[in-house]
């Protein structure tokens, strides 16, 4: 966005200045923006044209603006159903085992949807990722979560050694081709947990079709 040849007056109401129209050399104020790995990148505003002098904000920097300090999202983007159950595993701080099956390898781990949550596009593919993510970083979650269609929610029993029973409660996320992209175990058994996962069953469904 640019704008050439104003002013502002005591008010905050900007004005055209009638003599700096005539000018030959006009000022522009400019604003530049852009976006990296999920972060609104916004320069200074910078005078081009006129004297030399530094811009309005001093000299030119940049700087990263996230929409919370543990859940960033993207402002214009539109929050999908998929996304919005995902947001729900990730503000339950509750603990899933993580299961995700690729191409030849299954890596399973045990963690928290978190603390940290962000929204972004992937500069190589343009596919929309939600990550989660731990405070250092050293555990990180994406999901190419558009291509997600279809969401279930399953409680059963798996028999043990001892003879006795435990109570499984797996949320699996299929891609197009009916394909698990991956599945969410709850991995606390406390009577509080079992609420919140049979309160997710009872608003969506046993499957939900994206």
């Amino acid at each position: 966005l640019c704008i050439a040849s104003t002013t502002v007056d005591g008010r905050g109401a900007i004005q055209q200045h009638p003599t700096m129209m005539k000018k030959a050399a006009a000022v522009l104020l400019c604003i530049a923006s852009t976006t990296v790995n999920g972060f609104q990148v916004t320069s200074g505003l910078t005078r081009i044209g006129g004297d030399s002098r530094p811009s309005l904000n001093g000299p030119t920097s940049f700087q990263l603006f996230e929409s919370s300090p543990n859940t960033e999202t993207d402002s214009d983007a539109t929050v999908s159903k998929a996304q919005g159950i995902l947001d729900e595993f990730h503000a339950s701080n509750l603990p899933f085992r993580i299961v995700v099956i690729g191409n030849g390898a299954i890596l399973e781990t045990t963690s928290k949807l978190g603390p940290k949550s962000k929204s972004s596009v992937s500069p190589k593919t343009g596919d929309k990722l939600l990550t989660f993510a731990s405070e250092d970083a050293s555990f990180e979650f994406h999901v190419k979560v558009d291509q997600i269609t279809k969401i279930t929610f399953v409680t059963s029993e798996r028999p043990l050694p001892d003879g006795e029973s435990k109570t499984m409660r797996v949320s699996r996320f299929l891609n197009e081709k009916g394909e698990p992209m991956c599945s969410l175990i709850l991995a606390d058994s406390s009577d509080e947990s079992a609420q919140w996962f049979d309160g997710m069953n009872e608003r969506y469904g046993q499957e939900v079709n994206l």
